[in-house]
């Protein structure tokens, strides 16, 4: 059977120009809001308007091409829509809106539309597809959309008109149709065997026939198909039946009913797993695998299901993450199963624009670095650390940080979003269990730096701006005085009193001891109490650097400031001078 090997979709939806290669069956694997759905329909308005534009019955290019069809949107089955402009990217219904499909050993067959209202848009083949090509019957495909179950009607009448089922689908209403699929099912030996065989399998329950009455009744039974009915033993309306149960009587009995003996069937169902335990979630899509190979099907799967996603062959996988593209091998494909349980909405969106990625231990870590690149005035830096990366704690618990997960398994999985993402994780001097410091300014690799003092925050203990930072807090005067006199004291129990003469050349033992000291847990905490500043939180530890004049900032931040620059391309490499001219740090 001929299959679907390529999709090029411009400026439909959220796709301005955009190829899919396909393999054969398909399974469409991402989060929310990246895609799925947007591609499987646009495979249905592909099909829908081709069979629309047949019915001209003109199959010869004109000077100007191909005669144009009037699409109605009411009668528009493949998308529910309140104005054919929201097909258009952005809504620019000026710009070209194009779907082509290439099925097997065939050239691409491109349908173009054109706005006219919100509620007509006009279709037709573009003028470079042959009329040898817009006859074959090979693109005589017949789709059928399958959305989320969402809940099943109290009654439901009989609907004779299979366009009335489809338009009702298309309109993601499929609780209204479900009982006359399964009547339209019962009426094909075949499918409703299939149908029953399934369902005993997935659920130990079977479909008693419909009774076509008004309103429809459809019943099932704890039993097997072939002892029904068992008497004495519960006849249960499908309104009672599990949400699960519904959502996979509604997929079957869509694959079982709507393909025909002159087309080739493409079925595309939007989260076949929903609702579904996850036992069943692992069954689901080889269920839809055997019937789709009975009926001579394509199939084509839209899921952020794990379980889904593992009981594909990893030629099957396209992934939705940023570009759209197949998925390469099988390790790629675990990668992506544990992704859709780490990365967030807010990742997916940062990564795609994003410089890149920084891990650092704390949250406070942040604050720091930005009140540092305020007081240097360094825009670069500033613009960098503020707006340009992704922004992560390894420390904190997900979504803010990532939890078990070690950064470069994390950033392993922002790279399905983007490809060239380049990482640094910025380690804590007592950080003595990785590897060493590592910038290269590329994405080959995760990039690594690490503090020579314990942490960050050893960097914040110079008297100058905290006497700025202790006047801010209670004015210049008497009071200020006595508790800047309180905090330098209980700094002289840890460094020498001679330290505050010499804040940036410390000692060998003052040395040693902003190696190994957390100041941030001991000696600050200690000085902010003598200060009186009670409940002064870690989280407010840059109020402190935003008091750091220039020259009184640590020669090491600003040499880290600058290999991140570097790292992330936006500044030289500050381990070597600059071609042709003499360094700035803050270029």
């Amino acid at each position: 059977m001929a299959m679907i090997r390529r999709v090029v979709l411009r400026n439909f939806k959220r796709f301005d120009d955009v190829p899919f290669e396909l393999n054969g069956h398909v399974v469409l694997a991402g989060p929310n809001n990246t895609g799925k759905t947007t591609l499987l329909q646009a495979i249905a308005a592909w099909a829908l308007a081709f069979a629309k534009w047949r019915e001209l019955n003109d199959f010869n290019p004109r000077r100007n091409g191909y005669p144009w069809q009037d699409l109605e949107r009411l009668a528009f089955s493949a998308v529910s829509l309140r104005s054919f402009d929201l097909l258009w990217r952005n809504r620019q219904r000026n710009d070209a809106l194009e779907i082509g499909v290439q099925v097997d050993g065939l050239a691409m067959l491109t349908m173009e539309f054109r706005f006219r209202a919100a509620g007509q848009m006009e279709a037709r083949p573009k003028t470079d597809c042959s009329s040898e090509l817009v006859a074959n019957p090979a693109y005589r495909l017949k789709t059928t959309f399958v959305p989320a179950m969402a809940g099943l009607a109290r009654e439901e009448m009989r609907l004779a008109d299979p366009e009335a089922i489809r338009y009702l689908l298309a309109q993601g209403r499929p609780s209204e149709v479900l009982r006359n699929l399964l009547v339209t099912a019962h009426s094909d030996l075949d499918a409703w065997r299939t149908l029953n065989s399934t369902v005993y399998r997935m659920f130990g329950a079977s479909l008693l026939p419909p009774v076509p009455g008004a309103p429809l009744e459809c019943e099932f039974q704890q039993a097997a198909p072939d002892a029904l009915p068992v008497a004495g033993l519960p006849r249960l309306d499908i309104a009672s039946a599990g949400s699960g149960f519904l959502q996979v009587l509604l997929v079957l009995s869509l694959m079982l009913t709507q393909g025909d003996h002159e087309s080739q069937q493409v079925l595309l169902i939007d989260e076949p797993d929903a609702h579904l335990h996850l036992l069943l979630q692992k069954t689901i899509y080889d269920e839809l695998k055997s019937v789709a190979a009975q009926r001579g099907a394509q199939l084509m799967v839209a899921t952020h299901s794990e379980q889904v996603i593992k009981s594909a062959d990893p030629m099957e996988l396209y992934l939705m993450y940023g570009k759209p593209r197949k998925v390469s091998e099988a390790g790629e494909q675990a990668l992506l199963m544990q992704s859709l349980g780490v990365l967030s909405q807010s990742d997916l969106l940062e990564a795609n624009g994003a410089k890149g990625v920084l891990y650092v231990e704390d949250f406070t870590d942040y604050g720091i670095l930005d009140a540092y690149a305020r007081s240097l005035d360094d825009a670069v830096a500033l613009e960098l650390l503020t707006v340009k990366l992704v922004r992560k704690r390894s420390r904190a618990a997900v979504p803010e940080g990532l939890g078990e997960i070690q950064p470069g398994r994390h950033w392993e999985m922002l790279k399905l979003v983007s490809p060239e993402l380049p990482a640094v994780e910025l380690l804590d001097g007592d950080a003595k269990n990785k590897a060493d410091e590592s910038v290269t300014g590329t994405p080959e690799k995760l990039q690594r730096l690490r503090w020579r003092y314990y942490e960050i925050e050893s960097y914040l203990l110079h008297p100058a701006p905290w006497k700025r930072f202790i006047d801010a807090k209670f004015g210049s005067g008497a009071d200020s005085d006595a508790a800047f006199a309180a905090a330098m004291a209980e700094m002289d129990k840890v460094l020498e009193p001679a330290f505050r003469g010499r804040p940036l050349s410390p000692s060998a033992l003052e040395q040693r001891v902003l190696q190994t000291e957390p100041v941030s847990k001991t000696l600050i905490p200690a000085m902010l109490q003598a200060a009186g500043l009670h409940n002064f939180g870690k989280s407010r530890y840059f109020e402190i650097a935003q008091h750091f004049m220039p020259d009184e900032i640590h020669p090491e931040v600003t040499e880290k400031l600058n290999l991140l620059k570097f790292a992330f391309g936006v500044g030289h490499d500050p381990r070597q001078p600059p071609a042709g001219a003499a360094g700035n740090s803050h270029a």
